[in-house]
Protein backbone atom coordinates (compact mmCIF):
# COMPACT_ATOMS: atom_id res chain seq x y z
CA UNK A 1 0.00 0.00 0.00
CA UNK A 2 1.45 3.36 -1.03
CA UNK A 3 1.71 6.27 1.38
CA UNK A 4 -1.12 8.24 -0.25
CA UNK A 5 -3.58 5.39 0.18
CA UNK A 6 -2.40 4.69 3.73
CA UNK A 7 -2.88 8.35 4.68
CA UNK A 8 -6.32 8.26 3.06
CA UNK A 9 -7.35 5.26 5.17
CA UNK A 10 -6.15 7.04 8.30
CA UNK A 11 -7.92 10.26 7.36
CA UNK A 12 -11.25 8.66 6.43
CA UNK A 13 -11.57 7.20 9.93
CA UNK A 14 -11.68 10.75 11.38
CA UNK A 15 -9.64 9.60 14.36
CA UNK A 16 -9.60 12.98 16.19
CA UNK A 17 -13.40 12.93 16.25
CA UNK A 18 -13.40 9.64 18.11
CA UNK A 19 -12.74 11.75 21.20
CA UNK A 20 -16.37 12.81 20.80
CA UNK A 21 -17.53 9.24 21.42
CA UNK A 22 -14.82 8.07 23.79
CA UNK A 23 -15.23 10.90 26.30
CA UNK A 24 -19.02 10.53 26.25
CA UNK A 25 -18.55 6.88 27.18
CA UNK A 26 -16.02 7.81 29.85
CA UNK A 27 -18.53 10.29 31.30
CA UNK A 28 -21.14 7.56 31.79
CA UNK A 29 -18.51 5.26 33.31
CA UNK A 30 -17.27 7.93 35.73
CA UNK A 31 -20.83 8.66 36.85
CA UNK A 32 -21.34 4.94 37.57
CA UNK A 33 -18.18 4.84 39.70
CA UNK A 34 -19.14 8.06 41.47
CA UNK A 35 -22.61 6.79 42.30
CA UNK A 36 -21.70 3.24 43.38
CA UNK A 37 -17.97 3.20 44.18
CA UNK A 38 -17.55 0.07 42.04
CA UNK A 39 -15.81 -0.23 38.67
CA UNK A 40 -14.91 -3.11 36.33
CA UNK A 41 -11.91 -2.44 34.12
CA UNK A 42 -12.70 -5.47 31.95
CA UNK A 43 -16.19 -4.19 31.21
CA UNK A 44 -14.89 -0.67 30.62
CA UNK A 45 -12.04 -1.57 28.24
CA UNK A 46 -14.02 -4.13 26.21
CA UNK A 47 -16.93 -1.71 25.87
CA UNK A 48 -14.68 1.21 25.00
CA UNK A 49 -13.13 -0.79 22.17
CA UNK A 50 -16.63 -1.68 20.96
CA UNK A 51 -17.56 2.02 21.00
CA UNK A 52 -14.48 2.77 18.88
CA UNK A 53 -15.44 0.06 16.37
CA UNK A 54 -19.05 1.26 16.11
CA UNK A 55 -17.95 4.88 15.69
CA UNK A 56 -15.48 3.83 13.00
CA UNK A 57 -18.27 1.94 11.29
CA UNK A 58 -20.47 5.01 11.01
CA UNK A 59 -17.63 7.37 10.07
CA UNK A 60 -16.59 5.10 7.20
CA UNK A 61 -20.04 4.16 5.91
CA UNK A 62 -21.25 7.74 6.24
CA UNK A 63 -18.32 8.88 4.10
CA UNK A 64 -19.32 6.34 1.45
CA UNK A 65 -23.01 7.22 1.56
CA UNK A 66 -22.32 10.98 1.39
CA UNK A 67 -20.05 10.74 -1.66
CA UNK A 68 -22.42 12.53 -4.04
CA UNK A 69 -22.98 15.42 -1.65
CA UNK A 70 -19.28 15.74 -0.84
CA UNK A 71 -18.47 15.79 -4.54
CA UNK A 72 -20.76 18.78 -5.07
CA UNK A 73 -19.80 20.62 -1.90
CA UNK A 74 -17.90 23.83 -2.68
CA UNK A 75 -19.12 25.76 0.36
CA UNK A 76 -17.77 23.40 3.02
CA UNK A 77 -15.94 24.80 5.99
CA UNK A 78 -12.39 23.49 6.17
CA UNK A 79 -8.73 24.33 5.75
CA UNK A 80 -7.43 24.15 2.21
CA UNK A 81 -10.22 21.82 1.17
CA UNK A 82 -8.91 19.17 3.55
CA UNK A 83 -10.19 17.76 6.78
CA UNK A 84 -9.61 19.12 10.26
CA UNK A 85 -11.45 18.73 13.53
CA UNK A 86 -14.06 21.40 12.82
CA UNK A 87 -14.44 21.06 9.03
CA UNK A 88 -17.66 20.01 7.32
CA UNK A 89 -18.40 18.08 4.16
CA UNK A 90 -16.45 14.88 4.79
CA UNK A 91 -12.77 14.08 4.37
CA UNK A 92 -12.84 14.34 0.53
CA UNK A 93 -10.59 11.28 0.13
CA UNK A 94 -13.25 9.56 -1.99
CA UNK A 95 -13.84 12.70 -4.04
CA UNK A 96 -10.11 12.86 -4.81
CA UNK A 97 -10.10 9.20 -5.82
CA UNK A 98 -7.66 8.04 -3.14
CA UNK A 99 -10.02 5.27 -2.04
CA UNK A 100 -12.95 3.45 -3.62
CA UNK A 101 -16.38 4.04 -2.14
CA UNK A 102 -17.20 0.31 -2.11
CA UNK A 103 -14.05 -0.52 -0.14
CA UNK A 104 -14.75 2.16 2.47
CA UNK A 105 -18.34 0.92 2.87
CA UNK A 106 -17.16 -2.68 3.29
CA UNK A 107 -14.53 -1.84 5.92
CA UNK A 108 -17.10 0.22 7.79
CA UNK A 109 -19.45 -2.78 7.91
CA UNK A 110 -16.61 -4.97 9.19
CA UNK A 111 -16.07 -2.55 12.06
CA UNK A 112 -19.76 -2.79 12.99
CA UNK A 113 -19.45 -6.60 12.99
CA UNK A 114 -16.27 -6.49 15.10
CA UNK A 115 -18.19 -4.82 17.94
CA UNK A 116 -20.53 -7.83 18.35
CA UNK A 117 -18.08 -10.28 20.02
CA UNK A 118 -16.97 -7.52 22.37
CA UNK A 119 -20.57 -7.06 23.44
CA UNK A 120 -20.79 -10.77 24.19
CA UNK A 121 -17.65 -10.54 26.33
CA UNK A 122 -19.14 -7.65 28.29
CA UNK A 123 -22.39 -9.53 28.84
CA UNK A 124 -21.17 -13.02 29.68
CA UNK A 125 -17.62 -12.53 30.98
CA UNK A 126 -18.25 -9.19 32.66
CA UNK A 127 -21.61 -10.48 33.95
CA UNK A 128 -23.43 -7.23 33.29
CA UNK A 129 -27.20 -6.74 33.30
CA UNK A 130 -29.71 -8.39 30.95
CA UNK A 131 -30.13 -5.21 28.91
CA UNK A 132 -26.48 -5.17 27.81
CA UNK A 133 -26.94 -7.00 24.51
CA UNK A 134 -30.27 -5.28 23.64
CA UNK A 135 -28.71 -1.87 24.35
CA UNK A 136 -25.65 -2.72 22.27
CA UNK A 137 -27.76 -4.02 19.39
CA UNK A 138 -29.97 -0.92 19.49
CA UNK A 139 -26.89 1.28 19.56
CA UNK A 140 -25.51 -0.39 16.43
CA UNK A 141 -28.90 -0.16 14.73
CA UNK A 142 -29.30 3.56 15.46
CA UNK A 143 -25.72 4.29 14.42
CA UNK A 144 -25.90 2.24 11.23
CA UNK A 145 -29.29 3.72 10.29
CA UNK A 146 -27.99 7.27 10.53
CA UNK A 147 -26.86 7.29 6.90
CA UNK A 148 -27.19 3.72 5.62
CA UNK A 149 -30.25 2.17 3.90
CA UNK A 150 -33.03 1.41 4.37
CA UNK A 151 -33.58 4.12 7.01
CA UNK A 152 -30.95 6.73 6.00
CA UNK A 153 -32.11 9.02 8.80
CA UNK A 154 -29.75 11.87 7.90
CA UNK A 155 -31.31 11.91 4.41
CA UNK A 156 -34.85 12.26 5.80
CA UNK A 157 -34.47 15.15 8.23
CA UNK A 158 -33.86 12.80 11.17
CA UNK A 159 -30.08 13.03 11.45
CA UNK A 160 -30.11 15.29 14.50
CA UNK A 161 -32.70 13.11 16.24
CA UNK A 162 -30.72 9.93 15.67
CA UNK A 163 -27.52 11.57 16.89
CA UNK A 164 -29.25 12.78 20.05
CA UNK A 165 -30.65 9.31 20.72
CA UNK A 166 -27.31 7.70 19.95
CA UNK A 167 -25.31 9.81 22.38
CA UNK A 168 -27.97 9.53 25.07
CA UNK A 169 -27.80 5.76 24.72
CA UNK A 170 -24.00 5.83 24.78
CA UNK A 171 -23.85 7.61 28.14
CA UNK A 172 -26.73 5.54 29.57
CA UNK A 173 -25.18 2.24 28.43
CA UNK A 174 -21.76 3.14 29.85
CA UNK A 175 -23.45 3.76 33.20
CA UNK A 176 -25.74 0.73 32.99
CA UNK A 177 -23.04 -1.91 32.40
CA UNK A 178 -21.23 -0.71 35.52
CA UNK A 179 -24.09 0.23 37.87
CA UNK A 180 -27.46 -0.76 36.43
CA UNK A 181 -30.32 1.46 35.17
CA UNK A 182 -30.67 5.07 36.36
CA UNK A 183 -31.88 8.46 35.16
CA UNK A 184 -28.77 10.07 36.69
CA UNK A 185 -26.47 9.81 33.63
CA UNK A 186 -29.13 11.24 31.31
CA UNK A 187 -29.74 14.25 33.55
CA UNK A 188 -26.06 15.03 34.12
CA UNK A 189 -25.22 14.49 30.43
CA UNK A 190 -28.10 16.65 29.21
CA UNK A 191 -25.73 19.46 28.07
CA UNK A 192 -24.01 16.85 25.90
CA UNK A 193 -27.24 15.30 24.64
CA UNK A 194 -28.64 18.68 23.55
CA UNK A 195 -25.49 20.10 21.95
CA UNK A 196 -24.89 17.04 19.74
CA UNK A 197 -27.98 17.72 17.54
CA UNK A 198 -27.35 21.47 17.83
CA UNK A 199 -23.88 21.19 16.33
CA UNK A 200 -25.03 18.77 13.66
CA UNK A 201 -27.70 21.30 12.75
CA UNK A 202 -25.43 24.34 12.45
CA UNK A 203 -22.72 22.34 10.66
CA UNK A 204 -25.30 21.41 8.02
CA UNK A 205 -25.72 25.09 7.12
CA UNK A 206 -22.63 25.35 4.85
CA UNK A 207 -23.42 21.95 3.30
CA UNK A 208 -27.09 22.67 2.55
CA UNK A 209 -26.73 23.48 -1.16
CA UNK A 210 -24.69 20.36 -1.89
CA UNK A 211 -26.98 18.22 0.27
CA UNK A 212 -30.07 19.42 -1.57
CA UNK A 213 -28.45 18.80 -4.97
CA UNK A 214 -27.53 15.23 -4.00
CA UNK A 215 -30.98 14.39 -2.58
CA UNK A 216 -29.94 14.53 1.07
CA UNK A 217 -32.89 16.17 2.82
CA UNK A 218 -31.45 17.31 6.10
CA UNK A 219 -33.61 19.36 8.45
CA UNK A 220 -31.83 22.48 7.15
CA UNK A 221 -32.73 21.56 3.58
CA UNK A 222 -36.35 20.77 4.53
CA UNK A 223 -37.10 23.75 6.80
CA UNK A 224 -34.49 26.29 5.71
CA UNK A 225 -31.69 28.09 7.54
CA UNK A 226 -33.90 30.98 8.68
CA UNK A 227 -36.11 28.68 10.73
CA UNK A 228 -33.44 26.29 11.91
CA UNK A 229 -31.13 28.94 13.33
CA UNK A 230 -33.78 29.50 16.02
CA UNK A 231 -33.68 25.79 16.84
CA UNK A 232 -29.92 26.04 17.29
CA UNK A 233 -30.32 28.94 19.71
CA UNK A 234 -32.95 27.04 21.70
CA UNK A 235 -30.87 23.86 21.94
CA UNK A 236 -27.75 25.72 23.04
CA UNK A 237 -29.67 27.76 25.62
CA UNK A 238 -31.21 24.58 27.00
CA UNK A 239 -27.81 22.89 27.13
CA UNK A 240 -26.20 25.76 29.04
CA UNK A 241 -29.06 25.86 31.56
CA UNK A 242 -28.92 22.09 32.05
CA UNK A 243 -25.44 22.28 33.58
CA UNK A 244 -27.41 22.92 36.77
CA UNK A 245 -28.00 19.16 37.12
CA UNK A 246 -24.26 18.54 37.49
CA UNK A 247 -24.13 21.23 40.15
CA UNK A 248 -27.09 19.77 42.07
CA UNK A 249 -25.83 16.18 41.91
CA UNK A 250 -22.15 16.87 42.65
CA UNK A 251 -22.52 19.81 45.06
CA UNK A 252 -18.88 20.46 44.24
CA UNK A 253 -16.72 23.45 43.40
CA UNK A 254 -15.38 21.42 40.48
CA UNK A 255 -18.64 22.07 38.64
CA UNK A 256 -17.09 25.46 37.79
CA UNK A 257 -14.96 23.61 35.20
CA UNK A 258 -18.08 23.54 33.03
CA UNK A 259 -17.94 27.31 32.62
CA UNK A 260 -15.33 26.69 29.91
CA UNK A 261 -17.53 24.74 27.44
CA UNK A 262 -20.54 26.90 28.38
CA UNK A 263 -18.56 30.04 27.43
CA UNK A 264 -17.53 28.47 24.12
CA UNK A 265 -21.19 27.87 23.34
CA UNK A 266 -22.02 31.46 24.24
CA UNK A 267 -19.40 32.51 21.69
CA UNK A 268 -20.91 30.09 19.19
CA UNK A 269 -24.47 31.32 19.61
CA UNK A 270 -23.66 35.06 19.42
CA UNK A 271 -23.18 35.13 15.60
CA UNK A 272 -26.33 33.01 15.25
CA UNK A 273 -28.36 35.44 17.35
CA UNK A 274 -27.06 38.59 15.63
CA UNK A 275 -27.38 37.23 12.09
CA UNK A 276 -23.67 36.74 11.52
CA UNK A 277 -24.36 33.15 10.43
CA UNK A 278 -25.47 34.53 7.05
CA UNK A 279 -21.82 35.37 6.33
CA UNK A 280 -19.10 32.74 6.02
CA UNK A 281 -16.94 34.21 8.79
CA UNK A 282 -19.82 34.24 11.29
CA UNK A 283 -20.87 30.71 10.38
CA UNK A 284 -17.29 29.48 10.73
CA UNK A 285 -17.10 31.07 14.18
CA UNK A 286 -20.38 29.47 15.26
CA UNK A 287 -19.28 26.02 14.04
CA UNK A 288 -15.75 26.24 15.41
CA UNK A 289 -16.61 27.47 18.91
CA UNK A 290 -19.60 25.16 19.14
CA UNK A 291 -17.58 22.11 18.15
CA UNK A 292 -14.85 22.99 20.65
CA UNK A 293 -17.50 23.28 23.35
CA UNK A 294 -19.06 20.00 22.25
CA UNK A 295 -15.76 18.17 22.68
CA UNK A 296 -15.11 19.74 26.08
CA UNK A 297 -18.49 19.03 27.69
CA UNK A 298 -17.95 15.33 28.50
CA UNK A 299 -14.38 16.08 29.62
CA UNK A 300 -15.31 18.80 32.12
CA UNK A 301 -18.39 16.91 33.33
CA UNK A 302 -16.33 13.75 33.86
CA UNK A 303 -13.64 15.73 35.69
CA UNK A 304 -16.30 17.32 37.90
CA UNK A 305 -17.32 13.95 39.29
CA UNK A 306 -13.92 12.28 39.10
CA UNK A 307 -12.17 14.98 41.09
CA UNK A 308 -15.07 15.32 43.51
CA UNK A 309 -15.11 11.57 44.08
CA UNK A 310 -11.38 11.51 44.75
CA UNK A 311 -11.09 14.63 46.87
CA UNK A 312 -14.63 14.90 48.31
CA UNK A 313 -14.72 18.68 47.90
Amino acid sequence: MDRTKLNAWIQVQKLPRHSNDIFSFILGSVLAWYHTGHFSWLVFLASLLAVFFIANGIYLTNEAQDYEGDRRNVERIGVGGGMNLTSTGGTQVLVRGHLRKEHVQLVGMLFFAAAVPLGLIVQFVGKTGPLTIPLGALGILITYSYSNPPVKASYRGLGETFMMLGYAMLVFTAYYIQAGPSWLPLLVALPRILTVPALKLIRNFPDATADAASGKRTSVVIFGKERMHYVYIALVAGAILSFVFAAVVSKSIFVLLNIWPAWLFVQSVIPVVNGGWRERAGLEMACKKGFQGLLLIPVTLALTFLLNGWLHI
